[in-house]
């Protein structure tokens, strides 16, 4: 460790704290890598709501459509509003030739694709700061109907580690379930600088769906999944002993409901279920003690008119962020977003360009791929 580093951590620890959560994140994935003494310092959960405090409110947008489009923008969140630099947009079709990516998640401005087609089945690591990414070898176990494939991508503050999942589903015939598929599911791991995927031992009978990905809180990855019977569960996947494990989900639930108009978010460090079933509103549950099934507060409740807002209806909401003045980001379906307040009741529809879309929380870093071994970076 270089003198200065030393001298710093003789500070005391609310004042080195303070420091380090004004940060950038460049700088602090630096300190983080080249010291164990700040890492844990870090990983302290008073430095945590600071640096939160600190980070800027930034959200990816990978972009879509029918005539090969295949772009990242970057939007930065203001007052009722966002700030969007068209010249930092980055056009992955020019790099990437394929049909088109799927956006799994973003963790410390890496962000996760999956591309597949076929038997291709493909995750790209991209730093869009640094312009680098890498290829992960291809698992085991093809994804070919009636088997799925999902995929989530996450940070283990334990030992540091950047975790890719995939949960392969395999359909299990059972006369018993009354014509629902049932599936067997299994985690497979990648972590970014051992080169190898894992297959743990451990496995579950849910169904994880075929379309949202993961949802990154606490050192675990969740997903809302259904049972052999029907019923609607939270099932979350620890990325530091990599084990399954399961809780219930927010009320409101019926085997009538459509789970394709429920979705799993954070709000800030909450899991949340926005649930979209009902004619007359849609709604939005907080679960305030993570694991605590008691703890499920209905926390934005938005009614629907057929006068003013009667595009709410019937289709996937997902939350993305919770921004500094409480207003509530979301995205319809993959066509557009809005922002909600809870407290001033205001609704507005967001343009952010044409063609579909799906959006990630994202902060941009500068931390190289190239500091992990085992990884073939290349840069585009």
């Amino acid at each position: 460790m270089s003198d200065e580093a030393t001298s710093l951590m003789d500070l005391p620890s609310p004042i080195l704290l303070q420091i380090l959560s004004t940060l950038p994140p460049t700088s602090l994935l630096y300190v983080k890598s080249i010291s164990k003494s700040f890492l844990n310092v870090t990983l302290d959960s008073e430095f945590l709501k600071l640096s939160r405090s600190a980070s800027p409110t930034s959200i990816i947008i990978h972009q879509f459509n029918s005539n090969r489009t295949n772009t990242l923008k970057f939007l930065k969140f203001i007052v009722d509003n966002f700030d969007h630099d068209p010249n930092v947009d980055l056009d992955l079709q020019l790099y990437f030739p394929v049909d088109r990516f799927f956006l799994v998640g973003s963790v410390h401005g890496f962000v996760c694709f999956n591309y597949f087609f076929g038997d291709v089945d493909s995750i790209y690591i991209l730093n869009p700061t640094t312009r680098e990414y890498i290829i992960l070898p291809d698992p085991q176990r093809v994804r070919k109907w009636p088997n799925i494939v999902r995929y989530g991508f996450g940070f283990d503050p334990v030992r540091f580690e950047y975790k890719v999942v995939r949960i392969y589903q395999e359909e299990i015939r059972d006369d018993d379930t009354n014509g629902f598929r049932c599936y067997k599911s299994e985690a497979q791991v990648y972590t970014i600088g051992k080169g190898y995927w894992r297959s743990c031992v451990e496995h579950v009978m849910f169904w994880f769906g075929c379309w949202v990905e993961g949802v990154n809180l606490y050192g675990k990855l969740h997903w809302l999944v259904s049972d052999a019977n029907r019923n609607e569960l939270i099932c979350s996947f620890n990325l530091e002993n990599e084990l399954f494990e399961s809780f219930p989900t927010a009320p409101g639930y019926t085997q009538e409901n459509c789970p394709n108009l429920r979705s799993l978010g954070a709000f800030g460090r909450c899991l949340c279920v926005c649930d979209n079933n009902a004619d007359t509103h849609f709604e939005v549950w907080v679960m305030k003690e993570y694991g605590v099934a008691d703890s499920w507060v209905k926390q934005i409740v938005i009614s629907i008119s057929p006068e003013s807002n009667n595009w709410l209806c019937y289709e996937m909401i997902n939350l993305l962020k919770v921004l500094e003045d409480g207003e509530v980001l979301f995205l319809w379906r993959d066509d557009f977003l809005f922002l909600h307040h809870p407290v001033k009741k205001t609704l507005k529809r967001l343009d952010v360009g044409d063609g579909n879309f799906v959006a990630s929380v994202y902060v941009s870093s500068s931390f190289s791929l190239k500091n992990f071994e085992a990884e073939d970076v290349k840069v585009f």
